[in-house]
């Protein structure tokens, strides 16, 4: 007797709690019962806008309490029969542009796309000048260097200021050479 007493106790329980899901009718993915379509949109727009509050975090992927407030109220617009653009229209006048995941295609934010591309196109364009520049074959001088003269004849072959810097060097050698000794 305690044992059918047991078994019909946690059939009523679990009637009652089956009941009450079912009553709801609340689907836990799904609380504003929206359409496959819509969920679908919902889902795109979550992809697209970000936190506002944690810094490079999807709206979808953030636990935040503010969060699911604004994933409620995406799909609290999709069933007034808002587009796409509209809710993010929306949200991007309440928060600004940093709820989006980039920032637009226009006016000074096109600078924020093209500023990337001309620095790396200039950083290529200056590397293969210096490349070029650096393998550039110097060019052999057309005279040979004079050499240190011997005698007579090499002193009248080198003339003018050659001769007085090449002097004036070999003169201030030996003198700092006689006075270390």
């Amino acid at each position: 007797m305690k044992k059918s007493l047991l078994i019909a106790f946690i059939l009523l329980i679990l009637l009652t709690t089956a009941s009450a899901a079912l009553a709801q009718g609340v689907d836990p993915n799904n609380p504003h019962n929206l359409s496959p379509e819509q969920q679908a949109i919902a889902r795109d727009i979550q992809t697209e806008l970000w936190c506002p509050i944690c810094q490079g975090v999807r709206l979808d992927e953030c636990e935040q309490k503010v969060c699911q407030q604004m994933r409620d109220m995406i799909d609290e617009m999709l069933l007034e029969g808002k587009t796409k653009q509209e809710i993010i229209d929306e949200f991007v006048d309440q928060y600004g542009v940093v709820i989006l995941g980039e920032p637009p295609k226009e006016g000074i934010n096109l600078m924020a796309w093209i500023t990337p591309l001309v620095l790396v196109i200039a950083g290529l364009g200056f590397a293969f000048w210096m490349s070029k520049k650096w393998t550039k074959k110097k060019p052999q001088p057309a005279t040979p260097l004079p050499t240190a003269p011997s005698g007579d004849a090499a002193a009248s072959s080198v003339t003018g200021p050659e001769l007085e810097i090449e002097d004036e060097y070999l003169a201030r050698v030996e003198q700092e050479l006689e006075g270390d000794l």
